[in-house]
């Protein structure tokens, strides 16, 4: 009796110990790892917990946290999933401040250290960040990540966001903020209008004068003119308007008589009445909109009225008289009015007694006697009586 209580008590033994085997053998211990995924090639994916790798063959997707359990082999460099899910890291991470930069490319940047970043960020371009992540090979893969706003004040290399008015146009336009000129190296096919207000992202540069090397059109953006000003009040940067009369014309340049500075990019005759919109620039205005108001033929004759500027004089050549050094005068008379006509040498004019003669010009002065003077040949029309 005692031996087959034995028995029976050694065959249940036996049973239990199978049911331990069986469990064991059907849920083996399984290995951990959680890693940030860094390649995916669709055939197998590497994780990286920043400190060590691992290899799998599954398709993961880049960037993202992934827990996976199974059994590590090969020295622990691979692991045979049975269980994968995303994650939280638990992973010590990685701290990167700088400021965001992108390309038309689609690569992008943490300056100023120009950290490549494995995808670009939902982040104002040009502001300023601070990521969390891993590094691996030359990318660093961002987890996390805060951002400011972008730079208003220069500093060389880094992003500046700056405001203000066109100053020049052509390949390489300066644009006028209310301090500096900066001058904007654009995008092959961006092109600015002078006088238009814009709002510009761009690097700054520390060259001879301060610089923005810009790299998308989408960073120049338009906001319309400034509202203009009187001309005779218009400062720096400003648009101002009003009519004027041209005093002189040169080459490239009008003589006005509502502004101290000259007008470039309009074409005008001495006397003509016109109708001006210009950037003011610091040595110069620039036309924006020009157009003649009255031409100078509408000018009455103030030959006996000195007081005119500027002034048109039409009447009888007296008397002319040359010089050897080839400057002369001309007596211009109509009625009791007269005035002498100066006559530089520069001017290429000949005028003979009994000639009428009409010029544009401004009243002065010649050792104390009253005298007219002319900028240009062409201010100048003669023929017979």
């Amino acid at each position: 009796m005692v031996l087959k209580d034995r028995v029976v008590l050694l065959l249940a033994l036996g049973a239990v110990l199978s049911l331990v085997a069986l469990n064991y053998l059907g849920d083996p211990p399984r290995d951990r790892f959680v890693g940030l995924c860094v390649y995916s090639s669709g055939s197998f994916s590497v994780l990286t917990n920043g400190t060590h790798d691992v290899t799998l063959g599954e398709d993961l997707e880049e960037g993202k946290v992934y827990l996976v359990e199974g059994r590590l082999y090969g020295s622990g460099k691979r692991i045979k999933a049975s269980r994968i899910v995303e994650s939280e890291p638990d992973f010590p991470q990685e701290r990167v401040e700088g400021y965001y930069w992108s390309w038309p490319s689609g690569s992008c940047l943490i300056l100023p250290d120009r950290i490549r970043l494995s995808r670009c960020l939902d982040v104002p371009k040009g502001s300023k960040v601070i990521l969390s992540g891993l590094s691996y090979g030359e990318k660093f893969y961002p987890l996390e990540w805060t951002s400011e706003g972008v730079p208003t004040t220069p500093r060389d290399g880094l992003p500046w966001l700056v405001e203000g008015v066109v100053y020049s146009g052509g390949p390489k336009p300066r644009l006028w903020n209310g301090t500096d000129e900066i001058s904007l190296y654009l995008p092959y096919g961006v092109t600015l209008r002078p006088g238009e207000k814009v709002r510009v992202l761009g690097i700054a540069k520390f060259y001879s004068k301060i610089s923005l090397i810009v790299n998308s059109g989408d960073d120049v953006e338009p906001i319309g003119y400034p509202e203009s000003v009187p001309l005779r009040e218009a400062e720096t940067g400003e648009i101002g308007e009003g009519e004027c009369y041209v005093l002189s014309s040169g080459k490239r340049s009008l003589k006005l008589d509502c502004h101290n500075l000259p007008l470039y990019g309009f074409k005008a005759r001495v006397g003509d009445r016109i109708q001006v919109k210009a950037l003011v620039r610091r040595g110069s205005l620039l036309c924006i909109e020009c157009d003649v108001k009255e031409p100078r033929e509408k000018l009455e004759n103030s030959i006996c009225d000195k007081n005119a500027y500027p002034a048109k004089i039409s009447g009888i050549v007296e008397w002319v008289k040359v010089y050897g050094n080839g400057f002369g005068i001309a007596n211009v008379s109509k009625g009791n009015c007269w005035v002498l006509l100066k006559l530089k040498k520069s001017l290429g004019l000949t005028l003979h007694e009994g000639e009428n003669v009409t010029a544009y010009g401004i009243f002065t002065t010649y050792r104390g006697m009253e005298a007219f003077e002319v900028s240009s040949g062409d201010d100048v029309c003669s023929g017979n009586s």
